[in-house]
C-alpha cells in the first residue's frame, strides 16, 4: 500500500482497490447488455443476432472440417488406386506392344503408390 502525507505532514496509508470483470462467451453479462441498451435501444438485439450468426458460422465450419477429415483420405486412397491400376494397364499394353523393358519399369513404378497408399491406410486405423 502506498504511503501519503496528509495536510499536517503526517503519513497515512491509502489502499487502492481495483475490480475487473471477465466475460466468457459470445454474449456479455446481462448488466452490460442493459448499459448498451441505455446507449442505444437496438444494441442488445444486434449483439444477440451477431452472436447467433457467429455460432451458425462456427458450427458450419466445424461440420465442413469434420466432413473433409472423413472424405479426403478416402478420395486419396481411391485416386492412388486408380492411378496405380491405370499404370499397370499401361504396362500390360506396352508389354503386348513389344516394349517389355518399358512395361516392366512402368508396372514397377505403379506399384509403389499403391503399396504406400495401403500402408498409410493401415497406419491410420
Amino acid at each position: 500500500m502506498p504511503n501519503h502525507q496528509d495536510a499536517r505532514g503526517q503519513e497515512e496509508q491509502a489502499m487502492i482497490l481495483s475490480r475487473s470483470e471477465i466475460s466468457v462467451g459470445p454474449l456479455p453479462d446481462p448488466l452490460v447488455l442493459e448499459k448498451y441498451k441505455n446507449a442505444d435501444p437496438s444494441f442488445p438485439e444486434r449483439i444477440v443476432r451477431m452472436a447467433e450468426a457467429h455460432n451458425k458460422a462456427d458450427v458450419s465450419t466445424k461440420n465442413r472440417v469434420s466432413l473433409s477429415h472423413l472424405i479426403v483420405p478416402i478420395i486419396g486412397q481411391v485416386f492412388t488406386l486408380a492411378l496405380g491400376a491405370g499404370g499397370i494397364l499401361a504396362g500390360i499394353y506396352l508389354a503386348r506392344a513389344g516394349f517389355a523393358n518399358v512395361a516392366i519399369a512402368t508396372i514397377a513404378c505403379c506399384f509403389s503408390p499403391v503399396v504406400i497408399s495401403v500402408i498409410r491406410g493401415f497406419h491410420r486405423r
